[in-house]
């Protein structure tokens, strides 16, 4: 999936399982919070969900953040001026410079790439709660 912050285009790659599975683990205090921002149109409401992702990040734990952040930046790719994609981040390392603004919405865009699949993976909240009342019953 592609998306632009600033006239930079960028895409989001696919983490591994486990990657995605630590990441929404890290995100569980917040991801009711995250909600309303998945319908949001991304180049059209940057402020809105740069402001959104800003006050998901705030409830977190430093060490959730950077965890969460480290791999979001793994899993995203810079357009290169000449053509052709380079990895944001490397062996650690993060190969251009990237503001506090472009890393929330670089990690907003990632996430969401990656973890939409989840949500609609998982059985509805009725259907479970018909469930337990069928095993308690």
């Amino acid at each position: 999936m592609e998306f632009s912050i600033k006239d930079v285009r960028y895409r989001a790659s696919v983490m591994d399982a486990f990657t995605q599975l630590h990441v929404v683990r890290r995100l569980a205090p917040v991801l009711g919070t995250m909600a309303p921002l998945v319908g949001k149109d991304a180049e059209r409401d940057q402020d809105v969900l740069l402001k959104g992702v800003a006050d998901c990040v705030a409830g977190l734990k430093d060490e959730d953040v950077e965890y969460i952040l480290n791999a979001c930046l793994d899993a995203a790719e810079r357009r290169n001026q000449g053509g052709g994609w380079a990895p944001v981040r490397k062996d650690g390392a993060t190969m251009f410079p990237v503001g506090p603004a472009a890393l929330l919405l670089i990690a907003f865009h990632v996430i969401r790439h990656n973890l939409s699949g989840f949500f609609a993976d998982l059985p509805s909240l009725s259907g479970l709660e018909g469930l337990m009342s069928k095993l308690n019953g």
